[in-house]
Parts: C-alpha cells; sequence; structure tokens
C-alpha cells in the first residue's frame, strides 16, 4: 500500500513563470479590456475617442493619414469608389445598403467606421468642377470668364458640398451619439464617428447632385419656361434629390449596430412633402414658384 507521504507533489520544484508586462498592466486595470460587440466579435474597449473605438492620439493620427493620402493618388481605390458610386444608383434599399456593408467590414478590420481612403470625396469635388464649367456656359454663354468660374465653383465647392456637409455632418453625429446610442453591458461604448457622418453626407449628395446637377441641366430648356409644367417638373425634381439625400443618410446611420429609432432622420422627408404641395397649390392659383430660376438667380444672377 502506498505511503501518501511518498506522493509527489503536484508541480513540485516547478517555478511559476513571470508575469508579462502586458499581463501585470491588465491586472491593474490599465490595459485593453475585451468585450463581445453586437456583431458577434471580440473588439477591445479602449474606446471612446471621436473616431468610434479610437482613442485621442489614434485620432490625430487618423485624421493626419488621411490629409496625406490626398495627394498619394496611387495609393487611392478608384475602382472601389466608382463601384460605390454605382451601387448608389440601385434601384432598391438592399442595393443601397451594400455600401454601407464596406463600412462594417472597416470596423471589423480598421477599427473605424469611415472610409480611410479619400477618393469618393475627391471624385466628387471632379464631378463639381464639371458640373460648374457646363452650368456656366450654358447659362453665361460668353460672359463666363474664368474669374467667374473661380467664383462659382469655390461657392458649389466650399459652401454647398463642404460647408454643408460640415454643418449637417457634426448635427447628425452630434444628435446620434446624444440621443440614439443604445448602451449594453454586453458591448464596448460606441460613438458615431464624425468622419464617418461625412461619408454617409457625400452618399447621400452623389446621389442628390445627380439629380440636381445633371438631370435639371438636361432638362434646362423645359425647365425655365414660364409654364406650369416647368414649376411642377422643377419642385418635384428637387424634392425628390432632398428626399433621396435624406434617404441614403437614413440608411447610412441605420446601419451602425448601436443605434436606435434611425427612421428620425426620415422625418425632414415629411416636411419637403408640405413644401412640394404648398409650391404645387400655390402654382394652381397663378403664383408659380419656379425652383430652377430661383437656384439660378442666386447662383449666376440670372
Amino acid at each position: 500500500m502506498l505511503d501518501p507521504r511518498n506522493l509527489p507533489t503536484p508541480m513540485m520544484g516547478v517555478t511559476p513563470a513571470p508575469s508579462s508586462a502586458a499581463d501585470q498592466t491588465r491586472r491593474r486595470g490599465g490595459g485593453p479590456n475585451y468585450y463581445a460587440g453586437f456583431d458577434g466579435h471580440f473588439t477591445s474597449g479602449s474606446s471612446g475617442g471621436a473616431y468610434g473605438g479610437l482613442d485621442g492620439g489614434a485620432d490625430g493620427a487618423f485624421m493626419a493619414q488621411y490629409l496625406r493620402r490626398l495627394w498619394a493618388w496611387e495609393q487611392m481605390d478608384f475602382e472601389s469608389c466608382f463601384d460605390q458610386m454605382v451601387t448608389l444608383l440601385g434601384p432598391s434599399p438592399a442595393t443601397l445598403n451594400k455600401v454601407y456593408k464596406l463600412a462594417k467590414y472597416r470596423k471589423k478590420t480598421k477599427n473605424q467606421w469611415a472610409r480611410d481612403d479619400p477618393a469618393f470625396a475627391l471624385v466628387q469635388v471632379g464631378f463639381l468642377i464639371v458640373s460648374t464649367a457646363a452650368w456656366g456656359v450654358a447659362v453665361l454663354s460668353s460672359n463666363f470668364t474664368l474669374s467667374k468660374f473661380v467664383v462659382f465653383f469655390l461657392s458649389d465647392v466650399l459652401g454647398y458640398w463642404l460647408a454643408g456637409g460640415v454643418v449637417l455632418s457634426g448635427l447628425g453625429a452630434s444628435f446620434a451619439n446624444q440621443q440614439l446610442v443604445e448602451h449594453s453591458v454586453h458591448s464596448v461604448a460606441q460613438s458615431v464617428e464624425w468622419l464617418y457622418a461625412f461619408d454617409v453626407h457625400c452618399n447621400g449628395f452623389f446621389v442628390s447632385f445627380l439629380l440636381t446637377h445633371v438631370l435639371q441641366f438636361l432638362l434646362l430648356p423645359l425647365l425655365l419656361t414660364d409654364s406650369l409644367l416647368a414649376t411642377a417638373a422643377s419642385a418635384l425634381l428637387w424634392a425628390s434629390a432632398l428626399s433621396a439625400y435624406f434617404f441614403v443618410t437614413h440608411l447610412g446611420y441605420r446601419a451602425l449596430p448601436f443605434l436606435k429609432n434611425t427612421e428620425l432622420y426620415l422625418y425632414p422627408v415629411v416636411l419637403v412633402g408640405i413644401a412640394l404641395v404648398a409650391i404645387l397649390a400655390l402654382a394652381c392659383v397663378g403664383y408659380r414658384i419656379n425652383l430652377t430660376r430661383a437656384m439660378m438667380s442666386f447662383y449666376f444672377g440670372q
């Protein structure tokens, strides 16, 4: 019969391995904690920066890298950019959502929702250059000079696209972070990145651009006439452009799994519909508000 005193002691003579610096840091509470995210993937709990998952130092580094890539044309993925633009022309929400699936992929691989490639924004600026030149030639004809082109282009890009985008993106992200974020004990706290909100603006702007800058340009001979049909067509075109912008914006925020009640971003469409009905009603009683003429008067003084 074995004497229990002669049995070997478990792990006798084995010295425990020293803890690594990362283990010691985690025990003190200073290292990253990992949580299961809404999509079932584990993400670091060291989030909370303005870019949703990045700390303050990473915010500045990310923006610096983004701005540097503006001059690195060879690093931009223009093929993916044009694929996304074609997808935004899709006839159904399911097709449009394919663009925002890329944002979910970026979150899983790079821990950021926003695009890190400025190609989409640069292509839109290029479209605005062509559009400004076409509208200037069509409206001003021989009076269209280089100085006027620069003025119209800057007002279109810096005012209509950039300033409008900065304001709308800031309001949209701020409203989402303050009112729509759904907190859960099973996931890391997240916030809407401002740059992601600007991406959403660019997506919506592209769809509205095709209606207000391209289709409206092609329909100028009809829209500039002083008729009830021209007034109705112009109002319907602008209402469609604004509604498309807010709808694509709504899809962008709905794609974020930590937001709730994102249908609130569709409420401005109701106001657009009311304005459309009012313009049509006034036109029927003889007071015609032609939005195309108003736009040309504002931009070109014609």
